[in-house]
């Protein structure tokens, strides 16, 4: 089975390593990053691992009016490049599948599935900061183990989605979910319980939550650590969103994420794998330098803005901004009927 990871990277070169190595171990065959605009030398360091056979790596220069994103998506359809996989996933490198298949390997859960299973959608599971300030030099799965509750109704991005999908399929790729052929047949989606969803999931292609519910992720989902400590937080403010042009990263970007309700614990039964893993990728030649590189880029470009009235007053907010409460379900609900209301109106 060949499984294809594809992603857009700018200046995160510490968490390279880790995301490769993990998605290594639980099934993927093939890395294709698209770098642009980076300043921490991690298109350098993802040159480096092409040239040992471990990624392949598109220097890519985002033209103005359109985000990184989908530029690089546009280009993966033009070119063809999912043709021949059976299974395709584009992620960002603070997203990890987690499955709970026996196995724990994306095939694992892919074999759970109803056969006739084109498209499964992962629910985010939102990480928190879990009270890291400092950046640390260590594994984001290992450092980060506190959770949004599974069954997160409110905020939105609580029931957001990423998709692992057979390319054959579909028309092309998308951020969170890839687009049908027009006219053609209607894919069979699940979701990560493999419980199937409903056909006007399959045609509203805006649609980027899940649309249930249940939780949908008793196989597989993804966890996301999209703050990570409050340092590397800055760090991504400068950075802005890849998918999103003229809108920022901010306090109220921390809050909607900073859940740590719960202990979440689950992806670290591939600790000791992932660190000989991550070892191995820190041992090709030219690797290790580079990979320091990128972390003392890391913390100097968050000492940078710390001194900045913005950057000491967004690093202030988010100390004291310290964890997300769930809201009570009849409310949690409430507002998650509005938002969709909201969308409705919007057409």
């Amino acid at each position: 089975m060949k499984i294809l990871a594809f992603t857009c990277i700018r200046n995160e070169g510490p968490f390279l390593l880790e995301w490769i190595a993990y998605h290594r171990l639980i099934g993927v065959t093939d890395f294709l990053f698209f770098s642009n605009d980076c300043e921490d030398r991690s298109d350098d360091l993802l040159t480096q691992l092409a040239q040992h056979g471990v990624v392949q790596h598109i220097p890519h220069r985002a033209r103005p009016g359109k985000s990184v994103q989908w530029q690089a998506l546009q280009q993966v359809a033009r070119d063809r490049t999912l043709a021949g996989y059976d299974w395709a996933l584009f992620a960002d490198v603070d997203e990890f599948p987690l499955i709970h298949a026996q196995g724990h390997r994306l095939a694992d859960a892919i074999a759970t599935m109803p056969p006739e299973t084109d498209a499964i959608a992962m629910p985010w599971r939102l990480f928190g900061a879990s009270g890291h300030v400092r950046f640390a030099d260590q594994p984001v799965t290992a450092q980060f183990l506190r959770s949004a509750p599974e069954d997160l109704f409110h905020p939105i991005a609580g029931r957001y989605i990423k998709t692992l999908f057979r390319p054959a399929r579909f028309l092309k790729p998308g951020v969170h979910r890839p687009k049908r052929v027009p006219d053609g047949p209607v894919p069979n989606w699940v979701d990560g319980a493999g419980q199937p969803l409903p056909d006007d999931f399959a045609t509203r292609e805006a649609q980027i939550a899940l649309p249930t519910l249940t939780p949908g992720r008793r196989i597989i989902e993804l966890n996301h650590y999209s703050l990570r400590s409050v340092e590397s937080f800055l760090v991504k403010t400068a950075r802005g969103l890849a998918n999103r042009t003229g809108k920022g990263i901010d306090l109220s970007y921390w809050v909607e994420r900073n859940f740590n309700t719960v202990p979440n614990t689950a992806i670290t039964q591939w600790s000791e794998a992932l660190s000989a893993e991550i070892t191995a990728l820190r041992q090709l030649p030219g690797v290790e330098a580079l990979h320091q590189h990128s972390c003392d880029w890391h913390r100097q470009s968050s000492a940078a803005m710390l001194r900045t009235e913005e950057g000491y007053r967004l690093y202030c907010d988010c100390l004291h901004a310290a964890d997300s409460a769930p809201l009570p379900r009849n409310l949690a609900l409430h507002l998650y009927r509005t938002f969709a209301e909201l969308r409705g109106a919007k057409g």
